[in-house]
């Protein structure tokens, strides 16, 4: 069983790699981070290296860290980009293959927790937003979240809140 599930990975690994990838950063136990893999492999070798020297003083989330960076930097090795998190296209929780690429989901920013994230992906697939305020009252946001996707981009181009001004 285990021989068949490895030449099973190994055939999607070559011949599909983007599905692979998308796959296995989806059911990857944690320790993912956007906020990391969104700078490149260079600050995701930098990262790895400073948790390799850490050795026996590493934590649980470090140590799950450590796998998911590695598959990320095999990733970026083989030419392959991330599209950053988007209020559009962005999966709560699901990495998708998207034109060559793999879009992050909103969970994995720090900071973004499972409610938060699928809280998110309900409403911007039932209802149509236009303010930062009307997302955070929706999805019942708190500011920290709300902050968190301020930071990397993704509320990028709504305004603050509902009100429109004559000017």
């Amino acid at each position: 069983a285990y021989a068949m599930s490895s030449i099973r990975l190994g055939w999607y690994k070559v011949y599909r790699p983007l599905e692979f990838y998308a796959a296995m950063f989806t059911v990857a136990p944690g320790g993912f981070e956007a906020q990391i893999v969104m700078r490149g492999r260079q600050e995701v070798m930098r990262v790895l290296s400073e948790l390799n020297k850490k050795g026996m003083d590493i934590t649980q989330k470090e140590a799950a860290m450590i796998t998911t960076l590695q598959l990320v930097s095999e990733f970026y090795a083989r030419g392959f980009k991330f599209l950053p998190v988007s209020l559009k296209n962005s999966d709560a929780f699901v990495f998708k293959p998207e034109d060559g690429k793999i879009r992050l989901p909103f969970s994995s920013l720090a900071g973004v927790g499972e409610t938060a994230a699928r809280n998110i992906a309900d409403v911007m697939a039932n209802e149509e937003i236009y303010s930062v305020e009307d997302l955070r009252i929706r999805a019942g946001l708190s500011k920290p979240v709300v902050d968190v996707l301020a930071e990397n981009g993704v509320l990028d181009g709504l305004s603050e809140t509902n009100q429109l001004s004559l000017f």
